[in-house]
C-alpha cells in the first residue's frame, strides 16, 4: 500500500493542499520485499540506504525496515512490515492525519471527518514514553 503524505495529498481536494509530497511510501510485509525490489531495480531505482529496526521486547514498532530507492531524481521509501500485513504499521503514525493509503483498487481514509475538516489527533505514546524525536515533531508540525 502507499501511505504517508502522498497518500493524504490524493485524499485531499486539490485547492486545499499548500503543499506537495516530496517521495513515496510503499508499506509492504517482508515476504513480498524481493519481488517489490527487483521490480524497482528493473526500473532503474538502486537502494541508497537501508534501515534494519531490532526487534526486542521493549520495542514495540511493526516495522522491520526501511529502504530508500533512488533513481537519481525521485525516492521511494520502502517501509517492511514483520507482520503479514502492511496496514499494521499505518496505525502506530504520529497522527491521524497520515493514516490514510491508496491500495491497488481503493483509497481508503482512517479518519475522513478529522481529514477532510484538516484536523488531526495525535498519536501520544511517542511523547508518553518519552521517544518522541526531532523527525516525528517535524512530521507534526508539517500536517
Amino acid at each position: 500500500v502507499i501511505s504517508g503524505s502522498f497518500a493524504l495529498h490524493m485524499v485531499l481536494p486539490a485547492n486545499s493542499c499548500a503543499w506537495t509530497p516530496s517521495d513515496i511510501d510503499i508499506y509492504m510485509p517482508l515476504c513480498q520485499m524481493c519481488y517489490l525490489s527487483m521490480k524497482l531495480e528493473c526500473e532503474g531505482y538502486n537502494i541508497i540506504h537501508k534501515s534494519c529496526i531490532e526487534a526486542s521486547p521493549y520495542n514495540m514498532s511493526a516495522i522491520h525496515s526501511i529502504l530508500t530507492f533512488s533513481n537519481g531524481t525521485h525516492h521511494i521509501d520502502v517501509i517492511v512490515s514483520r507482520t503479514l500485513t502492511a496496514i499494521s504499521l499505518l496505525f502506530q503514525f504520529c497522527s491521524t492525519a497520515v493514516m490514510n493509503f491508496i491500495s491497488a483498487d481503493s483509497i481508503f481514509g482512517t479518519y475522513p471527518n478529522l481529514t477532510f475538516h484538516h484536523c488531526t489527533l495525535i498519536n501520544s505514546l511517542p511523547i508518553y514514553n518519552g521517544s518522541i524525536s526531532f523527525k516525528t515533531m517535524a512530521a507534526l508540525q508539517k500536517y
